[in-house]
């Protein structure tokens, strides 16, 4: 009987504890609730170091909060009473080195929610300069590499030189990459697996013209409309291989009865 008696105790001092800490646990996921963000306005921004013009932003503060600080290693720079609670700041206006950014929020119930510490590295223009011309070093490079690339490919890739006799206006099989339209000949032909993708753009050889260009995926609809027009293009050309010799004469002196000699 005792034992039970303990036992009964011992469930009602852990409920106890459990409502009593869960206080402590309330309180503090509200206090996490204020995310500080810091975002870039102008300058430089690489990882934990900045250099320029910045803000501090709460990002969707909680309810009940009326007015921000905003604090650089413990200093405020500014109040906001109104939502969006921000404030900008310039690197240029501190030491470089190491800072720590913070916000503290008043609420209508009197509660002060303070955000958790963003540190950062405040660094001269200088090494903006650099980091930016490394990286324009690194696209430049990427760039021209690319560029070498697609001259080389077109060197290399089975059939260059060689264009496919097929005929105006046949019917094709664009497979499962699709087609497009040559904008050099005006003819569709299919995509090729080895062509070099730029985005929605591709660079391709057109297979019946032999040239390179930057084309895009054409519909069905508009694969089917350049067929055609291939076809009307090649029908003055069946008509004019039906003359016979004396309609051919005929033709080409009405061709040059108006050309000066």
């Amino acid at each position: 009987m005792r034992t039970k008696r303990l036992s009964y105790w011992l469930l009602a001092i852990g409920v106890l504890f459990t409502l009593y800490a869960s206080r402590f646990t309330v309180a503090y996921a509200q206090n996490d609730e204020l995310q500080l963000a810091v975002r870039r306005n102008f300058g430089y921004g690489g990882g934990s170091q900045i250099q320029g013009n910045f803000r501090m932003e709460i990002d969707t503060p909680p309810a009940g909060v009326i007015a921000v600080t905003f604090l650089i290693d413990g200093i405020a720079i500014g109040t906001d009473a109104e939502p969006p609670f921000r404030i900008d700041f310039d690197t240029e206006n501190y030491a470089d080195g190491w800072h720590e950014l913070t916000a503290e929020a008043q609420t209508r119930d009197g509660r002060t929610l303070v955000s958790e510490v963003r540190r950062f590295e405040f660094v001269p223009a200088e090494v903006g300069f650099e980091v930016g011309g490394r990286i324009a070093g690194i696209v430049f490079v990427i760039v021209g590499g690319i560029f070498v690339f697609v001259t080389v490919l077109q060197f290399l890739l089975p059939g260059r030189g060689k264009t496919n006799s097929l005929p105006l206006g046949a019917k094709r099989n664009y497979g499962w990459l699709g087609g497009a339209i040559c904008p050099k000949c005006q003819r569709p032909f299919p995509l090729h697996w080895w062509r070099f993708k730029l985005g929605k753009a591709s660079y391709d050889r057109c297979d019946h013209c032999g040239r390179w260009s930057l084309v895009h995926a054409a519909s069905p609809a508009q694969l089917t409309a350049a067929e055609q027009a291939e076809l009307a293009q090649a029908q003055p050309e069946k008509a004019l291989a039906h003359e016979n010799a004396e309609e051919r004469l005929r033709r080409q002196l009405d061709e040059t009865r108006y050309t000066d000699l």
